[in-house]
């Protein structure tokens, strides 16, 4: 199961809800990637809609998540895959965090979250 306890301090919890589900492109959807931009858990809420989304659920199909929209969401989905098998594999072998972070030019949370994924 995973811990959501991250979405307590997502700004979007404070907004209006239709903000993250425009109808269609333009504005709105601006507008909801620049709060995404300051929010303290956008890398949390990405990597939920990325789980979302490979588990089959159509939860995440649409509107803004951790700052992309599901356009980009979609084209980002093989470049993500082979850098999470990279981070796997780099694990396997013993790196750190930390190291596996700075060689693939990542931040130390999204190695913690691939991680804690698989």
């Amino acid at each position: 199961m995973t811990n959501l306890a991250w979405m307590d301090s997502a700004l979007c919890a404070q907004t209006d809800p239709d903000l993250w589900f425009p109808e269609g492109a333009g504005s709105r959807d601006r507008t909801a990637k620049k709060v995404c931009g300051t929010c303290p858990v956008s890398a949390e809420c990405g990597g939920y809609a990325d789980l979302l989304e490979n588990d089959g659920s159509d939860g995440s199909r649409h509107g803004t998540w951790g700052g992309r929209s599901a356009r980009q969401r979609t084209k980002a989905r093989p470049r993500a895959a082979a850098r999470d098998a990279a981070i796997v594999r780099l694990t396997d072998r013993g790196m750190t965090p930390t190291e596996i972070a700075e060689q693939l030019d990542i931040s130390d949370r999204t190695v913690a979250r691939v991680k804690s994924r698989s």
